[in-house]
């Protein structure tokens, strides 16, 4: 009876335990199955994949060479039920290894050009999937070449046109462009050109070799050949170009250039101007050939003469000049001369231009007016404006005159070097309307040209005058002269003033019009200051 109380007295203190407690008592349920319902979380495989030597990571892009070894470092933390190799989509191995870890080595059958690299892996928790992209250079690389030298891919299926045996030019200096084709780094271009020739009676050959690392998708080079002797039978250039990978692959292109002179020489007048210390014209000229100049020369006369002066010559191939500059001086004694430029390019060809050459004419200067800054200023003062310009000048003068030719009044605008153009701008004083007006100038042989301008008095410059803020102040006439500007030269030498003389003819002039007033005005005030200081 006592054990049946203590049972009792136990099952009543039970609920109140329970109620006191602040978290409730967790009683697991009877598992069925361990291994189904309490599996860990595990992580995804770690997958190692090494192509070509080269550990590739996921979602990279590698290029490789012919067919690269694959190699596969997988490790999970359960065991791996399936790893499929696939490539492009299609299953290229497959391999079940019931392990938790796998390590394998095997070739990569693989076309030229970019394929799609996946690897598959089921654990019995889950499938992984690697990606990345592999890109195969099986090939040498490919140069296709622009004009002259062409050849690449033509036609609607892209049909790949190898460089011809033999190419003829009618010019040595070509440009050698073309764009490279390769699945990997092109590292290397060798351009080699031999040209094979004879000089006299002795067989020589030169030799070029141009390297170009690391060159992007086009290269550019200047080709300089020599010209075919068909007389003797020489004078071939060879050309090889070699392209070479990062991979050690090579293509090498082999050719043979002819260079044949088809066109004669082209001579071109630059300038002609006059020599100033002596009766002389130098004139500027350029010969030019497509192949090759052999001479070029200059003779007095006419085209149909004979003789000549050789201002330049080469006879070896490999160093005539495409273009050469001759800058000859010829003497003119009598006014004019005829002279005749001679070239002759490599194949024998000769071309001749004829010049008549006239110092008077060079050294004869223009002289022209401005109409609209040159013209009456008042009644007794004029303003004259030009230019002189393509000449040989060594002294300019301005005068006006009388109507019987004598001179009234005369500025030097210009004198000292030898100066080719220059601008005018002088006021003097005239007689009576209509002014005359002569521009004198000098050139370099001591012959004066000149020009005369007759100027009414309705004709005014532009501008006339103006009236200045103390000149009204001080109750002068308003219409007081404008200042002038400095004449301009391209000589160095200091132009002579004459601003200031006609500034003072111009004053002189003003005084002489209002001398009576003048004089009144001064007797005027002079009366005043006596009567004032009588007053006083």
């Amino acid at each position: 009876m006592l054990f049946v109380s203590l049972l009792c007295v136990a099952a009543v203190a039970v609920p109140a335990v329970s109620a006191a407690s602040s978290e409730p008592m967790a009683v697991a349920e009877p598992a069925t199955d361990d291994t189904h319902n309490y599996s860990q979380q595990t992580a995804s495989p770690n997958i190692s994949v090494t192509v070509g030597g080269t550990v590739l990571p996921a979602g990279e892009t590698i290029t490789t060479t012919n067919d690269p070894a694959l190699t596969l470092t997988i490790t999970a933390d359960e065991p791996i039920e399936i790893i499929s190799v696939r490539v492009d989509g299609e299953t290229r191995r497959s391999y079940v290894p019931n392990s938790t870890t796998f390590a394998e080595t095997t070739t990569l059958d693989l076309d030229a050009g970019t394929h799609d690299l996946a690897i598959v892996v089921r654990t019995a928790d889950r499938t992984t999937t690697y990606a990345a992209t592999v890109t195969e250079d099986s090939g040498a690389p490919l140069m296709t070449f622009e004009s002259p030298i062409s050849a690449g891919f033509v036609g609607p299926n892209g049909t790949y046109e190898q460089l011809n045996d033999t190419y003829t030019l009618n010019k040595s200096t070509v440009e050698l462009r073309g764009r490279i084709h390769d699945q990997s780094n092109v590292e290397q271009v060798i351009i080699e050109h031999e040209y094979r020739y004879q000089y006299g009676t002795e067989p020589r050959d030169t030799d070029t070799r141009i390297e170009i690392t690391e060159p992007n998708q086009t290269i550019s080079r200047t080709l300089r050949l020599g010209p075919t002797q068909p007389d003797v039978g020489s004078g071939v250039n060879s050309l090889t170009i070699e392209l070479r990978d990062e991979f050690g692959h090579v293509r090498e292109y082999e050719t043979t250039l002819r260079v044949e002179d088809t066109d004669p020489p082209n001579i071109s007048v630059l300038k002609q101007y006059p020599v100033a210390t002596r009766s002389a014209v130098r004139i500027d000229a350029e010969a030019t050939d497509r192949v090759g100049l052999a001479s070029v020369g200059l003779r007095i006369g006419p085209a149909n003469g004979s003789g000549q002066q050789y201002l330049y010559t080469e006879r070896q191939p490999t160093k005539q000049a495409i273009s050469k500059v001759i800058t000859p001086t010829v003497d003119v004694f009598d006014g004019t001369r005829n002279i005749t430029l001679i070239a002759t390019d490599q194949a024998g060809r000769t071309t001749t231009r004829e010049l008549s050459v006239n110092y008077t004419e060079l050294v004869t200067p223009q002289i022209q007016f401005n109409r609209s800054l040159s013209g009456s200023v008042d009644d007794r003062t004029v303003q004259a404006a030009g230019t002189v310009s393509e000449g040989q000048i060594t002294r300019v003068r301005i005068e006006t005159l009388t109507p019987d030719g004598e001179t009234i009044d005369i500025n030097s605008v210009y004198s000292g070097g030898v100066t080719e153009n220059l601008t005018f701008r002088e006021r003097l004083d005239a007689g009576s309307y209509p002014a005359a007006v002569r521009v004198r100038v000098l050139d370099v042989t001591g012959t004066e040209h000149t020009r005369r301008l007759a100027l009414s008095q309705s004709e005014p410059a532009d501008p006339l005058t103006r009236p200045t803020e103390q000149s009204a102040d001080r109750g002068i006439d308003t219409m007081s002269e404008t200042t002038l500007g400095a004449v301009e030269s391209s000589d160095p030498l200091e132009p002579s003033s004459s601003n200031q003389s006609s500034l003072l003819g111009g004053l002189l002039s003003f005084i002489s019009r209002h001398a009576l007033a003048i004089g009144v005005l001064t007797a005027a005030g002079i009366g005043g200051a006596a009567f004032r200081q009588r007053r006083g």
